[in-house]
């Protein structure tokens, strides 16, 4: 899985921490888009998060294909589900209206829908990778949902063209 892929690397990381990488970004590498990250990796220092979720809304007929998250009006994220189906799906639907958009809009995509594109303090990183959670072999399955319980993980909105 994702994290395990991390993991495997986890040396990286650690000599990252001796040098004062104070935050990460993970990136998945089958995705299609364009973006500036440094808006991305600024508001996740800005909200003092300890992970940042980027998620996109999503309209009923891809949701389940995706972990979708609850949040708050501050964009902290208080439940995450990886592709819930059935009357959990429907319990993951929200008012989008709180990441600004219209109410048109909304109406069209009621969920918000993780891109598996993260930014974690560093240090939080290696802590969940070796020490919370070892046996995890997935952020968007295992370890985030977990996280959301424990650490404030903050979700940014991304509104554009997006393909996974």
């Amino acid at each position: 899985g994702t994290a395990d892929a991390v993991r495997q690397f986890i040396w990286l990381f650690e000599d990252a921490k001796t040098k004062n990488v104070e935050h990460t970004l993970i990136l998945s590498g089958d995705h299609l888009y364009r973006r500036d990250y440094m808006d991305f990796v600024q508001r996740h220092i800005d909200t003092n998060a300890d992970i940042t979720v980027s998620c996109i809304p999503m309209d009923d007929s891809r949701a389940s294909d995706y972990g979708l998250m609850k949040i708050d009006d501050t964009g902290r994220i208080l439940d995450f589900a990886e592709k819930p189906k059935g009357s959990d799906l429907e319990a993951m639907q929200v008012d989008t209206t709180v990441l600004g958009l219209s109410d048109e809009d909304a109406r069209k995509n009621p969920y918000i829908a993780s891109m598996g594109v993260y930014v974690f303090r560093t240090d939080l990183l290696l802590k969940l990778l070796t020490w919370s959670y070892p046996a995890c072999n997935d952020f968007g399955s295992e370890i985030i949902p977990a996280a959301v319980k424990d650490y404030k993980v903050q979700a940014y909105l991304f509104n554009d063209y997006w393909e996974d």
